[in-house]
């Protein structure tokens, strides 16, 4: 609670205007107070505050974690969390840069993944669709409202219809879910929008998304993410969103969880996050396997940060295992675990396409549980590195010290 009343405070005394209330921001209608009272994230602050001065001078207090997260249907304690796939989508809209395979959105599809996931020892997905992905990725006709079913556009938070949808497919399947919040990258991003929110106030609607509800829901996100950069280098645009994840985390101790595809970005957003008073240790570097070396995992790990080998969709196409594409993850994992650094290191399969679903030939969710696991055994990682990767890993990323 203490951290909700600070959010409240900051815009009585940090900023002009009146303090903004769920129905003042928003088209959408406030749920009341009654449905923000989910048992709330209790947070742990660090006593010592930031050691970059320039973080130190922040308005925003510095908390390095947390007790419970938040997940579409309540509160989950670090003992419930179970096994974790950290880097998942259940609804999603890709299509502007996937126009001909980027829609999740045909529940009876997403479910039978999810059973499956469940049958497998499956208990808990993370689910990083941001706010640009959330437009229109909820079921067909699931609202004849455009408002809800479009990203919000005052707060950039996602859209209802996503968010509410998620809920209705958790308590379908009973796999927890938890949401991140945040914004993606490059050409999904509405520069206007940038253009009239400073970095503070996309953090204090971040912090609004974690602390008191994605607005319209009723229900808070858990994490941030996935805070995106998809080039060699980090846009403006895009800087400005990892500071405000940044200075979001250090407010509400979230973990903050970012995609860096291909090129090895990741350096630079860590160092973003470090600029920014963020210990690296709640910060997962995502799709960290699509870098073609190693040395690039090795130098987050050694430098604090979780690292995520989570484009394991790729694994499974048409049915058919694809062997390379395997064996150097399998390689990259061998190798970081023999450098000391198997307790930082987190597996998923990142599923946003129709075509990733199981039943489509893809890897659906049960991937890094069956086959993966499988091979990685065959190849002589040892299988109780492999369970603590999909438990205790996870639980380590998203709760912290």
């Amino acid at each position: 609670m203490a951290a909700r009343t600070g959010w409240r405070q900051r815009w009585r005394s940090g900023q002009s205007g009146s303090t903004p209330t769920t129905s003042s921001i928003l088209p959408f209608p406030s749920v009341g107070s009654a449905r923000r009272v989910l048992a709330g994230t209790s947070v742990r602050r660090a006593s010592t505050g930031s050691a970059n001065p320039k973080a130190s001078s922040s308005r925003f207090r510095r908390a390095d974690s947390v007790d419970s997260v938040q997940s579409v249907t309540g509160p989950i304690a670090p003992a419930q969390l179970g096994v974790t796939l950290p880097h998942e989508h259940v609804y999603i809209n890709m299509t502007r840069t996937t126009p001909q395979d980027g829609y999740l959105n045909v529940a009876d599809e997403i479910a039978t993944e999810l059973d499956l996931f469940v049958a497998a020892g499956g208990s808990t997905l993370i689910d990083m669709t941001n706010g640009e992905l959330s437009d229109y990725a909820a079921p067909i006709g699931w609202s004849n409202d455009q408002r809800a079913m479009q990203q919000n556009p005052d707060t950039g938070s996602r859209s209802v219809a996503n968010v509410l949808s998620t809920k209705q497919m958790s308590e379908r399947t009973g796999v927890q879910i938890i949401l991140g919040t945040g914004h993606y990258y490059g050409k999904y991003l509405d520069a206007n929008w940038f253009d009239r929110n400073s970095t503070n106030k996309i953090a204090d609607y971040l912090v609004q998304d974690l602390m008191d509800e994605i607005p319209g829901t009723g229900v808070r996100a858990g994490v941030i993410g996935e805070i995106a950069s998809d080039l060699s280098h980090i846009s403006a645009l895009e800087e400005r969103s990892f500071r405000a994840a940044a200075r979001a985390s250090r407010e509400t101790g979230a973990m903050v969880s970012t995609h860096a595809a291909t090129f090895p970005t990741g350096l630079a957003q860590l160092e973003i996050m470090e600029e920014e008073g963020v210990d690296p240790s709640r910060v997962v570097i995502g799709h960290a396997d699509t870098v073609k070396s190693v040395d690039y995992s090795l130098e987050l790990l050694k430098r604090g940060a979780f690292v995520e080998f989570d484009c394991l969709m790729t694994c499974r196409v048409g049915g058919e295992i694809v062997r390379p594409q395997i064996d150097r993850r399998i390689a990259y994992l061998q190798a970081v675990i023999e450098a000391g650094y198997a307790e930082r290191i987190l597996l998923s399969q990142d599923i946003c396409a129709r075509s990733n679903l199981r039943t489509l030939g893809g890897p659906g969710y049960t991937f890094v549980l069956q086959e993966f696991r499988a091979i990685a055994v065959e190849a002589g990682i040892d299988p109780d590195i492999l369970r603590s990767i999909s438990t205790d890993n996870p639980r380590a990323a998203v709760f912290g010290a």
